[in-house]
């Protein structure tokens, strides 16, 4: 399976009957009992499109938002973060009145699940991806006056790095 497959995953599970679960703030909310493979397949062609238009409009907000931290780079992240979260009320409409499960989702539930649902190329593309993000993250950080933006970057391509090889591993032993 590929790259979005597996972010889509992550939101989903099945309880000790067998019935699929949605969980539509992960691991934050309560999940929903998906009524009909209909449902599910719709639920998961969502998110995978969310997870799509997601990623494709992070880099024009990057380019536009301006030097981080100042007053236009923070309503930038703002405006972008309140529209993801307005693209996910359809989703939450649609599921609201489902049956509300008896389970929670686990954040080791939702990596493991994740995990599974990538593949090993996927995984072993992102780990060297991130590594080599993490690596130039440094050295911006170490060699230019980007101090902020390289110690968020080995930040959190450090982070994405660490948590891709837990998948990894996690796949393997599976």
């Amino acid at each position: 399976m590929g790259y979005f497959d597996g972010l889509t995953a992550a939101s989903f599970k099945k309880d000790a009957e067998g019935r699929d679960l949605f969980f539509v703030w992960g691991k934050l909310g309560k999940g929903r009992v998906i009524p009909s493979e209909a449902d599910g397949t719709w639920i998961r062609r969502y998110l995978k499109i969310y997870y799509v238009c997601v990623l494709v409009a992070i880099v024009p907000m990057l380019m536009l938002s301006g030097e981080p931290f100042e007053p236009r780079w923070l309503l930038t992240l703002a405006v972008f973060m309140l529209l993801a979260v307005a693209a996910l009320v359809p989703l939450w409409t649609r599921t609201r009145a489902w049956p509300i499960a008896g389970e929670r989702l686990a954040y080791g539930e939702a990596i493991s699940a994740s995990a599974k649902a990538h593949g090993a190329v996927s995984l072993s593309i992102m780990i060297a991806l991130s590594g080599l993000m993490a690596i130039g993250s440094l050295l911006v950080l170490i060699y230019t006056d980007g101090t902020t933006v390289g110690a968020l970057g080995f930040i959190f391509f450090g982070a994405c790095l660490a948590l891709f090889i837990r998948m990894l591993a996690m796949r393997r032993r599976n």
